[in-house]
């Protein structure tokens, strides 16, 4: 499918799955515009698509998406060079330092802000519409009880995560 003419804002988009997926974009002829926190990664990425033949319409700027305000001049940036802003791909996210090693009691509380930041508050700050933050909230929790089951069902007489839907006590179905 031609993506020409379409302009695309990628946030992680400086490596990994982020750059794989800006790559795609590229190829199909559309306009890629990454954003990263990650500075040797955006150089990277930078001369990945300036070195294309035909020349690769791309943007490339340091941006921290758990920041609203950076994202928000990112995103005015780029409407304000490309006239508009097709579609976008969310892909920034960290493990943290702590991944697979210590169980989330132990995890300091920079580290877990960080992690929040950059993979929940990221998403917001990058655009959802209306229940954007009970959704969130909602899959968070499941994620966190997940995790806590895994760590202490070994030393626990069993570890599940059950999630029940409520649904709305004002509507009768709670």
């Amino acid at each position: 499918m031609s993506l020409a003419g379409k302009v695309y804002a990628v946030t992680g988009g400086a490596s990994g799955i982020g750059l794989a997926t800006a790559k795609q974009i590229s190829a199909r002829g559309g306009t890629v515009c990454i954003a990263d926190v990650d500075a040797n990664a955006l150089a990277h990425a930078e001369a990945f698509f300036a070195a294309q033949t035909p020349a690769a319409s791309f943007a490339i700027t340091k941006v921290d998406v758990s920041k609203r305000d950076q994202v928000e001049a990112w995103i005015g940036g780029v409407v304000a060079r490309f006239g508009r802003l097709d579609g976008a791909a969310n892909i920034a996210g960290v493990i943290g330092k702590d991944h697979g090693v210590k169980p989330v009691a132990e995890l300091d509380d920079d580290e877990w802000h960080k992690i929040i930041g950059v993979n929940l508050t990221g998403l917001i700050t990058t655009g959802m519409a209306n229940h954007g933050a009970y959704a969130a909230s909602k899959h968070g929790v499941l994620g966190l009880t997940r995790a806590a089951a895994k760590e202490n069902g070994a030393r626990e007489a069993g570890g599940r995560a059950v999630q029940r839907a409520v649904g709305h006590p004002e509507a009768g179905h709670g």
